[in-house]
């Protein structure tokens, strides 16, 4: 699961100005419209040329709610556990 943070950054490692090549700051990023399902970033070059702005859009997925753990669940959990053989990649899943 991704979050905004990470988007961003990642915004930042792939985003080139289209004009002058330059890689993007993090202070050139900018949350434009936050909204579900989808966030808007705006990258601005901040050269002294024409200014740039690149719409980004981002889709984030839902953050799985969460409450007490029930000793059923914890049962289910141990016996998946209990079954594996090498790896909790499978559970993880």
């Amino acid at each position: 699961m991704r979050s905004l943070q990470d988007e961003i950054r990642q915004a930042q490692q792939e985003l080139t100005c289209p004009i002058c090549g330059r890689t993007f700051e993090l202070r050139d990023i900018h949350l434009r419209t936050f909204g579900k399902p989808n966030v808007e970033l705006s990258v601005t070059c901040s050269r002294g040329h024409f200014p740039v702005i690149l719409l980004v859009p981002v889709t984030l997925k839902e953050m799985i709610k969460a409450g007490p753990i029930s000793k059923t669940e914890l049962g289910k959990v141990c016996q998946k556990i209990d079954k594996l053989s090498d790896s909790l990649e499978p559970l993880l899943k």
